[in-house]
């Protein structure tokens, strides 16, 4: 049972987050860093910042809504975007029939 309790915040913890999150969107108080050093915009909604429970983030990040395929050019492997197909430039005869 006390592995349940470490989730709940007091009353008091709870809203010096709240003063914490409002102090950093007014510019009083430094953005939180993320994993990686960079700063988290802190008008960002919560539901976009906080990574699902199944990647086991301890610390808040961004890095689950960047790229996660390492390759380049991952799409163009299976798909070529973009690409020109032959175009006919003149009617062929028996070009329409079935």
């Amino acid at each position: 049972m006390a592995t349940a309790s470490v989730a709940f915040k007091s009353r008091e913890d709870h809203r010096k987050q709240i003063e914490l999150e409002e102090a950093r969107k007014a510019g009083l108080a430094p953005a939180e860093l993320d994993e990686d050093g960079k700063e988290i915009n802190p008008h960002i909604p919560q539901y976009m910042s906080s990574a699902p429970w199944y990647l086991n983030a301890e610390r808040p990040s961004l890095k689950h809504q960047r790229k996660w395929k390492s390759d380049p050019n991952y799409t163009k492997s299976w798909y070529d975007r973009g690409a020109k197909i032959f175009q006919a430039d003149k009617y062929r005869k028996g070009a329409c029939e079935k």
